[in-house]
């Protein structure tokens, strides 16, 4: 019961000092981020390196020293990140990771000579601004917790029904995953959010323990400590393998923007229903710090525009203007049902002949004309089909741009 209260007072003390601790923890969260961004240039630039060598003259990235290197920053920057945990707030440490994001964008610019455009640097100035709210109006209240309040807020029955939620729909999309055979983007990086919750909760329940070893009071004996690192250790290989899984079947630019986004908003529940990282806010200040949020989820939409990694600058512009709409629904986009003016499709005029001349739902409607005057032959006269004559008709009507204003979803018989 002695050892207990010691416990207790110690975390206190280590609570005493909320202002000093959020800015170390920030600090540790921005400057593992940043390492974490340099570590991922270093490896890509080995491999574009690589590729651009002859076969007979390639080795495999393994055997490359600048690879390792960056292997063992991306190691020291996630330990920065994990150390975050022990001094700031989930909901704090999170969202920072907009960092990453921000220092990509610079150093990819400066190693691999990739483009910097105008919405990459607004939405630089966005994730300067929502770091800023997030800072400040967060929860200063910061917990450490030791072995026994953890076990006790593992009890808590809030929590519980937390899990068997989480659980449930991990199972459920489990099973369009696997057994329905869907293949969304959402799908993978809920699934990886999800275990992101728990992942976000050991790390910091262990990084709190560490803490409270390293100044006298040891929580190496404890079975918790142990039982959340296989958490941490478990969680982490599922969230790998399925972010790992969306790059692969998804472009970059929808996976990274959407992955932040569900993976910010789990690790913030997941802070406030078992650390109550929301206690003591008021109105303003959870305000704010929401706001903040929105402001970092906007800033890696708008630094992850166009960058697709495509060496032709061509389809790069091109991948720059599908990102919109394959992140919201193009009915949201237009002020009119696009599929009821004019069918889908890309057209290409490769020759300068009269035919390419005529507007597209008239060359679609004379070249479906034609195809019923060539098979008009072959036809049975039951009265089901049309004489050669009327198509001769209809033929010069769409020439002298006269077509059928319901069939096309026009106003007007002139489309021109």
């Amino acid at each position: 019961m002695v050892g207990l209260l010691d416990e207790a007072e110690e975390i206190e003390k280590l609570k005493s000092n909320r202002d000093q601790n959020l800015i170390v923890g920030s600090c540790l969260a921005v400057f593992g981020n940043i390492i974490i961004s340099v570590s991922l240039n270093l490896q890509k630039f080995v491999h574009l390196r690589n590729a651009r060598k002859e076969t007979q003259s390639q080795k495999h990235y393994t055997k490359e020293t600048l690879w390792w290197l960056g292997l063992s920053l991306m190691g020291l920057g996630e330990l920065f990140n994990f150390t975050a945990y022990g001094f700031a707030p989930a909901s704090v440490v999170a969202p920072l990771g907009t960092t990453t994001v921000v220092a990509n964008l610079f150093l990819a610019a400066i190693f691999l000579k990739e483009k910097i455009r105008p919405e990459n640097v607004f939405g630089c100035a966005l994730a300067i601004i929502g770091a800023f709210l997030l800072v400040t109006f967060s929860n200063t209240s910061e917990k450490v917790m030791g072995s026994y309040e953890i076990v006790r807020s593992l009890s808590q029955p809030i929590f519980i029904a937390y899990v068997c939620v989480e659980v449930v729909v991990l199972a459920a999309l489990l099973i369009l995953l696997y057994c329905k055979k869907v293949r969304h983007v959402l799908l993978y990086l809920l699934i990886s959010s999800i275990t992101a919750s728990f992942t976000v909760i050991s790390a910091k329940a262990v990084s709190g323990m560490i803490q409270l070893s390293a100044v006298g009071f040891s929580q190496w004996t404890k079975p918790v400590l142990y039982a959340m690192l296989a958490v941490l250790i478990l969680t982490a290989l599922i969230q790998i393998k399925f972010v790992n899984m969306a790059m692969k079947n998804h472009d970059a630019t929808i996976v990274v923007p959407v992955n932040f986004v569900i993976f910010t908003i789990s690790a913030i529940l997941a802070g406030i229903i078992f650390y109550k990282e929301f206690y003591g806010m008021n109105g303003m200040q959870v305000t704010l710090f929401l706001f903040g949020c929105v402001l970092s989820f906007m800033a890696v939409y708008f630094i992850a525009v166009g960058r697709t990694g495509v060496s032709d600058g061509q389809k790069s512009d091109i991948q720059s203007h599908l990102v919109a709409s394959d992140l919201i629904p193009s009915w949201l986009l237009a002020n009119v049902n696009v599929g009821q003016v004019q069918p889908s499709g890309f057209v290409e005029h490769l020759k300068n002949t009269e035919t390419d001349k005529i507007p597209i739902l008239h060359a679609e409607a004379l070249e479906t004309i034609e195809e019923l005057t060539e098979g008009s032959d072959k036809l049975d006269g039951d009265g089901d089909t049309m004489s050669v004559t009327s198509l001769d008709m209809l033929v010069d009507r769409e020439k002298m741009g006269i077509g059928d204003s319901t069939r096309y979803g026009t106003t007007s018989g002139n489309t021109n």
